[in-house]
């Protein structure tokens, strides 16, 4: 009889460590209709922008912080990066950024997210962890109540959501 229990025992102690922690079916569905507050740290670097979605794919930051970037506003999408601070504009072609650059990053991992194509997700209880790729990059972003709370590309980004 004590062969039988202490490996069922054994069992169940491990299976327990494991209840707080699910792998969902699929990804919570996330509304494209974002216009959040975020902080921003970018490869140590720390901005605050505000940030919206303008439709499909198009995305628009303005900065609020560093005081040098204080009112710079971009628009972002696949084809063109549109920037504009006072009295100045400037665009250019979206392949003429760094691949690795902030907007093609966060753009592309948000993309991912609301379209939840290629997105994995793990249930902590409280919150959704939703894992994926842009640009070659690993990310993790928390979920929690259908609305984006945290972002964080491997080694480069991370964004908190207000």
């Amino acid at each position: 009889m004590k062969m039988i229990v202490l490996p069922i025992v054994a069992a169940v102690t491990i299976l327990a460590g494991c209840g707080a922690e699910r792998a969902s079916v699929k990804p919570e569905k996330l509304s494209g209709d974002i216009h959040k507050s975020a902080e921003i740290t970018y490869f140590g670097r720390e901005y605050k922008a505000e940030l919206r979605r303008g439709g499909e794919g198009i995305w628009e930051f303005g900065f609020t912080e560093p005081e040098s970037l204080a009112g710079l506003k971009m628009t972002y999408n696949s084809e063109s990066c549109r920037m504009e601070l006072d009295d100045l504009e400037y665009q250019c072609d979206s392949v003429a950024l760094p691949e690795y650059g902030l907007m093609p990053l966060l753009a592309g991992a948000l993309e991912t997210l609301i379209e939840g194509r290629d997105v994995s997700c793990t249930d902590k209880g409280d919150h959704t962890v939703e894992t994926g790729e842009t640009a070659g990059q690993k990310f993790a972003a928390k979920v929690r109540n259908g609305e984006l709370t945290e972002l964080e590309v491997e080694r480069a980004l991370t964004v908190r959501f207000r």
